[in-house]
């Protein structure tokens, strides 16, 4: 599986997670990034104490496909966009939470629900031959943006429940 989803059920009633769930779930994943033993500790500590400091989560996306925009620039060298990869994002209470692990490093952020001014959801056929992609971009009201890629039908599934959660706490 190349992603994993607890956000709400069926109906308008979220089910929450739990963070230490959470965090044994994003550590599993972790693994398979081959990291130098000292990031390594470093993430999975960030990762252990979010999910102990956060009990309850409304919503938690997990991913192995982190859209390649994030590693465009190059500023995290060119290993990072070539080497797995792995995306999570969680909403708890009115934030929204977003961790990427790469082959050298980690990426933390964090923004109010309230800054996501709007939702771009895009799907497209990188060639004839090939399935669709799905990719979502959340603009916030700063200059930046959170981007969920989803390259099969699995994820894109995920994907789609998690926006409709975020979807209905922010309120469009």
């Amino acid at each position: 599986m190349s992603a994993e989803l607890a956000p709400s059920g069926g109906g308008r009633e979220s089910r929450q997670v739990e963070g230490k769930a959470f965090a044994r779930r994003f550590c599993n994943l972790l693994c398979e990034l081959q990291l130098q033993p000292g990031i390594y500790r470093r993430i999975e500590r960030i990762i252990q104490d979010f999910g102990i400091d956060k009990p309850l989560l409304r919503a938690v996306y997990l991913s192995r496909s982190v859209d390649p925009s994030y590693f465009s620039d190059g500023s995290y060298g060119e290993a990072a966009a070539e080497r797995p990869q792995l995306q999570a994002l969680v909403i708890e209470g009115r934030n929204l939470y977003e961790f990427i692990a790469f082959s050298q490093g980690f990426r933390s952020y964090t923004t109010q629900i309230s800054a996501i001014v709007n939702i771009e959801e895009t799907w497209f056929e990188p060639e004839p031959s090939q399935p669709f992609v799905f990719r979502a971009c959340l603009y916030h009201s700063f200059p930046a943006a959170t981007i969920l890629y989803a390259p099969d039908g699995d994820l894109q599934e995920y994907a789609m429940q998690f926006l409709d959660s975020m979807k209905r706490i922010r309120g469009f």
